[in-house]
């Protein structure tokens, strides 16, 4: 794991942002921030339109994402530790292999998020809107705050501890597929035994 110079660090997110300006009027320029295994936890991110960055196996901490579009973005086997995430899109964003731990997610809309292998755990999600995040992951000790699901969500998750305030969660439509074993050797249930597994290690409060 490497640092990145803050000023190195501006000149990709000023090129990696002239590129996607350039690409919604069809005349390429800048180019496409791609990094690997950087610890980004001094690094200033707040100019950087991470739509369609492509970031592995790097370092995410003590930091502030406000009113950020993360749509599109593949940030694969990714560490996010002690993040506030307030009004964030979330669209379509690729975090397999990735872990997001102690962190609040404030106001945020998340769509189709690829999350295989994922870690999410010790986190608050409070006033967002959820639609297929979770599948194939491990989902652990998460407060769900007056958020909002529309879909099938844990599918063939390893989950505990989750619990649901003022939440709108409908859990005989939204559970079909849970897995009781692990990543490694998935044991997967479905039907009324993943509801009454899922129950279990659920609350609503």
């Amino acid at each position: 794991m490497k640092k990145i110079d803050q000023k190195e660090l501006d000149l990709l997110i000023s090129n990696h942002n002239l590129y996607m300006d350039s690409v919604n009027k069809n005349d390429k320029e800048g180019k496409r921030l791609i990094l690997d295994e950087i610890d980004f936890s001094s690094n200033n991110l707040s100019q950087l339109n991470f739509v369609d960055v492509y970031i592995t196996d790097s370092i995410f901490c003590n930091t502030v994402f406000e009113n950020t579009n993360f749509g599109g973005a593949k940030l694969y086997g990714c560490e996010f530790n002690n993040i506030t995430f307030k009004n964030v899109n979330f669209g379509k964003v690729e975090l397999d292999a990735s872990k997001i731990v102690n962190s609040i997610l404030d106001n945020c809309t998340l769509i189709k998020v690829s999350s295989n292998e994922t870690l999410f755990g010790n986190l608050c999600f409070q006033h967002c809107k959820l639609d297929d995040v979770f599948s194939n992951s491990i989902v652990k000790n998460i407060l769900f705050e007056e958020c909002d699901f529309n879909g099938i969500e844990f599918w063939e998750c390893i989950i505990s501890s989750l619990k649901f305030k003022k939440s709108k969660f409908k859990v005989t439509d939204m559970i079909k597929n849970i897995n009781k074993g692990t990543l490694e050797r998935p044991v997967i249930i479905n039907g009324d035994e993943a509801i009454s597994f899922f129950k279990e290690r659920s609350e609503i409060l």
